[in-house]
């Protein structure tokens, strides 16, 4: 099923609840040239289990024709074809665009560069907009945040899937992270959301699922206690969360942690 648009009779509201008029309205349901929509506000939904695709007109903006030598993605995700790399005066092709959107959620946007062969000229800019509804959102929760109910107000923080510490053998209070699963509305899986069991192979953590008043799940990733001082090295490990969402019943996390003393500071030789 491909991704959902926004109906126009929904931006025909919005426009005219804000004070606009129909006119100008229709004119941001008319085609664009260089995006797939005009804003975020209309730009189309796709579920998580959904690839997101789109067929963007490209026109050459220039009084010469041009050849196309380089697209370049603001993200490697994007697979690109473009029709045509030779645009006469003015002239329009089209780009295709494709995206995996496993482990996204929430608005996105990927810009494309047009790198054109003559060095007078700047690239054309495309860009395609979307929202991803996720099935499961996956979130890491900044240490200051106290409410474990919400998603983090930083989307650095959302949509976390693997996680990096470094710390000392002797402080293992200091390893620690917060993670919460949730459900956008919809995708919430009959009886609510659920996880069924987390695997994990190794010994430095110790893992704690915690249902929420609010339908979510906090996962509490903490330094095993029965492994104390934690033992030195660098480990490269997987957790395996098992979900009942029937879109996304397996969750695969990523830890890489790093435990050791810090390196000493290089002498200065010409000191004693």
């Amino acid at each position: 099923m491909p991704c959902a648009v926004r109906p126009p009779w929904l931006l025909l509201l919005r426009s005219l609840c804000g004070g606009l008029l129909v006119l100008g309205c229709l004119g941001r349901l008319a085609a664009l040239d260089d995006a797939n929509a005009a804003s975020p506000e209309v730009a189309p939904i796709c579920r998580e289990s959904v690839p997101f695709h789109a067929v963007i007109p490209v026109a050459n903006p220039y009084d010469r024709a041009v050849r196309v030598k380089l697209l370049d993605a603001s993200c490697t995700c994007a697979k690109l074809e473009l029709k045509d790399y030779f645009l006469l005066p003015h002239g329009r092709t089209t780009l295709d665009i494709a995206v995996d959107n496993q482990n996204r959620s929430g608005p996105q946007d990927i810009q494309v560069s047009v790198f054109v062969s003559d060095p007078d000229f700047e690239p054309i800019e495309v860009n395609a907009l979307w929202t991803v509804r996720a099935a499961v959102q996956v979130d890491s929760l900044p240490a200051s945040q106290e409410d474990t109910q919400k998603r983090p107000d930083d989307k650095g923080w959302q949509d976390i899937y693997r996680f990096v510490v470094e710390e000392r053998p002797d402080e293992p209070q200091r390893l620690h992270k917060n993670i919460r699963l949730s459900c956008p509305a919809g995708e919430v899986p009959p009886g609510g959301l659920k996880i069924l069991s987390i695997e994990y192979p190794g010994s430095l953590w110790a893992f704690k699922p915690v249902a929420q008043a609010d339908g979510s799940w906090l996962i509490r990733a903490r330094a095993n206690p029965a492994v104390v001082p934690m033992p030195v090295g660098e480990y490269h490990e997987k957790v395996l969360v098992h979900t009942n969402h029937p879109d996304k019943p397996l969750i695969t996390l990523q830890f890489d942690s790093k435990i050791g003393m810090p390196e000493a500071a290089p002498s200065d030789p010409t000191h004693p």
